[in-house]
């Protein structure tokens, strides 16, 4: 038998569920597929070690583009604010139009500077090669092992197949399909393959991966952090809704950005795909009690031993830091970064706590524009006024974001008025003296956006009242909407539109639930691709807007919510990422997406 050559280096680890233990890759230096694979510890440190290169940032912050940004910073959520003004991060530049095929290094990696994004590392082909080198070589376990853990690894490696071609998809489109090893006398320049047979090349993966997997939860420590049957549900749901979704589901000539054609029942494999993983019944809202604020923050720090955090689906985690909040951390402070700093755009997407819509023409909301907004608002985005009992290290501090004020100075001033609260614990984490330490997991797949899926998928296939037929426990889009906003203690949609005296129908449910996937899915990495893929982007303002309040001798206080703080450059080209110059240079077959030549 030929022998090839396997590197199982050391890494961090991935994650996720009950144990809250990471998985560890211990290093094995050069050795050959024999003796990997036929020993089924070694071979399981290579599984491990396949899930290393999935995207999230090495340092474990949540400001993974070059330059400490986050993705939300490319998009009409936030602008980065970076107390090093000389230079330019990835999301800034994206935001300008300024990025090409051949400055593509937007992916901070372990020193803070740029990689060549995700097309070969984190969530490319260098972790897909992984997962194809061991669907190869699985055949060599040992009979000694059980049939469940050999069926659960090559499930795995199907899973993580897919997932790493479902990454490249969402930026490129159609791209080349590798489903196996190559030789090295192999030709390897393969061309792009069509966004039809990517799409159906996932999906497949997906379900072989689901009839492996073992049909329970995991609970055993060596076990929990691995790819299950609803980590292949809720990929599988991702990339069929993305597939229906107008981006894709259109008419055209380029098969390497559409189907070609416009299908409506598109939809409904997307809605079957999230039902079948509520039919599992094994996820919930993380909902650990009354207090909807509460509720939906703590969910993004809940881990640990004794937490009951049923919500997370797939994610990798990291031992508990502080990079997060010392990337985002508000001027006012010593060593105050800025960061992620929210736009006034989707500061007014947040609903009142009634359900009804946040209006600056309304002078009850105009002249006290944060009193009685969404919980989630609280959770999210620290503005003027927030009151916090423990800050960093101050107790009982309350944020002064008006013109002058101690938060509103210095070279870490928030370009918007706004600073990111979403993510952080500033309870038990201090930047001022770089102590203490939190949990942050990066979430690939959670319930709540399972359920926005399925209700925008099912909206779109039926409308309002729409459910998957035969489903066992079937939700409508309505009902689906509302297990959400529920989390959060706002109200449901019959009673919100009935309030604002809007019509409950296919069109305006759409809005509804395109606003709420802007709300609860808020700097997850979402709004960037949503807003493409319903391609509305065009229709979006060209800049995003800031707040600027002033405050007069007397204390009374001027809101004025209309003030550009940053363009946001939009090209039909930016539908789609552009192919790596490098690729374009070593591959003749590769085609680069529209209008990036």
């Amino acid at each position: 038998m030929k022998k090839c050559t396997i590197i199982i280096s050391s890494a961090l680890c991935i994650a996720a569920a009950s144990c809250r233990k990471p998985l560890f890759v211990v290093p094995v230096e050069f050795k050959s597929a024999e003796y990997v694979f036929s020993d089924s510890a070694r071979a399981e440190l290579f599984i491990n070690n396949a899930y290393t290169d999935l995207p999230a940032d090495v340092s474990g912050s949540f400001n993974w583009l070059e330059g400490n940004a986050m993705l939300a910073s490319a998009t009409d959520e936030a602008a980065h604010v970076s107390t090093n003004q000389t230079v330019q991060s990835a999301a800034q530049r994206m935001s300008a139009g300024n990025w090409n095929p051949s400055n593509m290094r937007y992916w901070r990696n372990s020193d803070g500077a740029g990689e060549i994004g995700s097309w070969m590392k984190y969530g490319g082909y260098h972790g897909n090669r992984k997962a194809n080198t061991a669907l190869k070589n699985l055949h060599l376990l040992p009979l000694t092992s059980s049939e469940r853990f050999r069926k659960r690894m090559v499930g795995e490696a199907h899973f993580l197949r897919a997932l790493h071609h479902w990454f490249l998809f969402q930026r490129w489109g159609g791209i080349p399909i590798v489903d196996r090893s190559f030789e090295a006398s192999e030709d390897v320049l393969i061309p792009r393959n069509s966004v039809r047979s990517v799409v159906d090349f996932i999906v497949a993966e997906c379900d072989k991966a689901y009839a492996l997997l073992p049909d329970e939860p995991y609970n055993q420590p060596t076990e929990v952090g691995r790819a299950d049957r609803g980590s292949c549900l809720a990929l599988k749901a991702k990339v069929l809704l993305y597939a229906a979704s107008p981006l894709y589901n259109r008419a055209g000539e380029d098969s390497l950005t559409s189907y070609g054609n416009v299908d409506a029942t598109r939809w409904e494999p997307a809605a079957k795909a999230a039902q079948d993983l509520v039919d599992l019944n094994w996820y919930q809202l993380y909902t650990p009690g009354a207090n909807g604020r509460t509720n939906y923050a703590s969910f993004f720090n809940a881990w640990g031993a004794g937490n009951t955090n049923r919500e997370l689906i797939f994610a990798r985690l990291r031992t508990p830091n502080r990079d997060t909040e010392n990337d985002n951390f508000p001027a006012g402070f010593t060593n105050a970064r800025g960061g992620t700093c929210p736009s006034q755009d989707l500061v007014d997407a947040y609903e009142m706590e009634d359900g009804t819509l946040f209006n600056w023409n309304d002078p009850a909301h105009a002249g006290a524009p944060y009193t009685g907004r969404d919980p989630r608002f609280y959770a999210s985005i620290i503005h003027n006024g927030a009151h916090f009992a423990r800050f960093a290290n101050a107790s009982n501090y309350t944020f002064q974001l008006f013109e002058g004020g101690v938060n509103a100075s210095g070279n870490a001033k928030s370009k918007t008025g706004y600073y990111l609260n979403k993510f952080m614990d500033y309870a038990n984490v201090n930047p001022v003296n770089n102590s203490g330490s939190a949990y942050h997991n990066w979430v690939y797949f959670r319930y709540a956006e399972v359920l926005l899926n399925l209700a925008e998928a099912g909206n779109e296939a039926g409308g309002p009242a729409y459910t998957v037929p035969g489903a066992g426990n079937a939700l409508t889009p309505v009902q689906a909407l509302n297990l959400v906003r529920a989390r959060a203690g706002m109200p449901d949609i019959e009673t919100s539109f009935a309030r604002r005296g809007q019509a409950l129908t296919k069109e305006t449910l759409r809005e509804q639930i395109r606003n709420e996937r802007r709300i609860e899915l808020a700097f997850e990495d979402h709004r960037y691709f949503d807003v493409r893929r319903w391609m509305i982007i065009e229709t979006l303002p060209e800049f995003i807007r800031g707040m600027v309040i002033t405050r007069d001798p007397g204390g009374n206080l001027t809101y004025n919510p209309d003030v550009r703080v940053e363009d946001k450059v939009f090209e039909s080209k930016h539908y789609f990422f552009p192919i790596p110059q490098i690729e374009m240079n070593r591959n003749p077959n590769m085609r680069q997406n529209p209008d990036w030549q």
